[in-house]
């Protein structure tokens, strides 16, 4: 192989490397808690987080809240964090009273938007949620929620939280 071809491949195989490594990492982000302040996504890293995206009206989203509270209850001590973020803004007004209404106590961010999030996270349908490593790393996905989905996103959060990982 000439030193052309070979180079060309190392920047090709560099390229690609790089664009998976990218590819599996959540994009960051910045927003607002409820009661106003900037959060990003670094503030909720930890050893698996799980981030939400849903809207307080979002059937769908009622469903699976019970469980994913369940979840932040039971391994939040054992290196578990989550985020719900609206992706409705006309909706921003309701989030306090949805979260006392349902004692919801997991953490909820405001400031996205359905544009934003298609574009940045390939959004198509809600809830979505993502379990994260804690460098980010994308290590599970769902779209849009069926019950029995919460066994399957229960044991994706064991196997991160387990000491082999």
């Amino acid at each position: 192989m000439s030193q052309r071809c070979r180079f060309v491949l190392a920047i090709f195989l560099l390229f690609t490397l790089s664009s998976v490594s990218a590819a599996d990492r959540f994009k960051p982000f910045t927003l607002k808690t409820v009661e106003g302040s900037a959060r990003s996504l670094k503030d909720y890293l930890n050893r698996a987080t799980l981030i939400t995206f849903f809207f307080p009206t979002c059937g769908y989203c009622n469903a699976e809240m019970p469980h994913l509270q369940k979840f932040y209850n039971q391994y939040k001590d054992q290196g578990f964090s989550m985020v719900a973020i609206n992706i409705v803004p006309d909706q921003d007004s309701m989030i306090a009273d949805w979260l006392s209404q349902h004692q919801y106590t997991f953490p909820v961010l405001t400031g996205a938007t359905i544009d934003s999030v298609q574009k940045d996270y390939g959004l198509r349908m809600t809830p979505s949620l993502y379990l994260l490593d804690s460098q980010g790393k994308v290590i599970f996905k769902q779209s849009g929620y069926k019950a029995g989905d919460e066994k399957n996103l229960e044991d994706q959060i064991r196997k991160v939280l387990s000491p082999a990982s």
